[in-house]
């Protein structure tokens, strides 16, 4: 009886170390096949996300991506026949990740060698800009806007210092910001970019069609619409992530100017200029940076060279942008 009952026993001792041992197993494999939440919860943190390229920001052309973006942009232009400053101020903001809303507005002072010195405000300027990247490394970007015709200088008997101010502004900024110093005009644009952006470099292209209807002023701008035209190209190199230098071969062309033409003077029609210069690239938090530049521009041929009949411009710029 004894025997039996201690068979019994063993019997029982047998069977609960099955039962434990079954218990561990299905335990284990309970863990192998947990949620994946729960496994990547517990597995080392993911790589970080790749680095974005550097991009060398162009001077007088259109930033490539859609940003949260306010800009100081000031030049200062000297020339045989007059000084000129326009201060311009630029605020972008993006209502989708690529699409920005962009303000624009200036003020701009210019003193001729002979006559009255002036001060005018300039036109205000409304658009929207699309950014599309094409691949890792090309991207493309599309604008379309419109200049506001409400600068000072304008309309029918216009104060004479402010309008040659104005005048002034548009050699001021290389040809490249005609629309914002033709008083009488109101001017719908479209315009396009595509660049290659990696390995420390940026090769940028841009195109923009300008077309000024006339608003006012009839007495004083005769031309009821004018057609402008305008190139750029920018290249920019890193040597270092805090500092770029890059350098912009610009063109303008007027497809229709009544006014130019009248006067047959070949010159007037269009405009080379090359600018150049460093950027620096601060980097305040996550999202905030501050990236100042100056550059120097030089007319290449009439009107604005150093040819004989040129004006001989030579253009310092201090930008300072700052992203947030």
């Amino acid at each position: 009886m004894r025997s039996q009952k201690s068979g019994l026993v063993r019997r029982m001792s047998l069977l609960s170390c099955g039962v434990v041992a079954c218990l561990s197993i299905a335990t284990s494999a309970r863990a192998e096949t947990a949620s994946p939440a729960a496994t990547e919860a517990s597995a080392p943190t993911a790589a970080a996300k790749p680095t974005p390229p550097r991009y060398s920001m162009p001077w007088l052309m259109r930033p490539l991506a859609a940003a949260n973006l306010v800009r100081l942009d000031m030049m200062y232009a000297t020339s045989k026949v007059t000084d000129t400053l326009p201060i311009l101020v630029l605020g972008s903001y993006k209502i989708r990740p690529n699409l920005a809303a962009i303000v624009r507005l200036g003020i701009i002072h210019n003193k001729p060698a002979t006559g009255e010195a002036g001060t005018s405000l300039t036109n205000g300027a409304l658009g929207v800009l699309y950014a599309l990247p094409i691949t890792t490394n090309v991207k493309s970007s599309f604008f379309v806007g419109s200049t506001i015709p409400f600068g000072q200088g304008g309309g029918k008997d216009p104060d004479a210092a402010a309008r040659a101010a104005n005048l002034a502004g548009i050699f001021a900024r290389a040809s490249m910001d005609n629309a914002l110093f033709q008083m009488n005009y109101l001017t719908p644009m479209v315009g396009a970019d595509i660049g290659y952006v990696g390995n420390d470099m940026t090769v940028q292209l841009e195109a923009t069609m300008l077309e000024l209807i006339r608003v006012r002023g009839e007495s004083v701008d005769k031309d009821a619409t004018r057609t402008n035209l305008m190139f750029a190209m920018h290249a920019g190199y890193f040597p270092i992530p805090q500092l770029s230098f890059g350098a912009e071969l610009r063109y303008q062309v007027w497809l229709s100017n009544g006014t130019i033409e009248k006067k047959n003077d070949a010159k007037l029609l269009d405009n080379w200029t090359f600018g150049f210069g460093p950027r620096a690239h601060f980097k305040l938090n996550e999202k905030m940076w501050l990236r100042p530049g100056v550059s120097l521009t030089m007319g290449l041929d009439s009107p604005t060279g150093f040819s004989g009949t040129g004006s001989e411009y030579k253009l310092v710029q201090v930008d300072v942008p700052f992203f947030f």
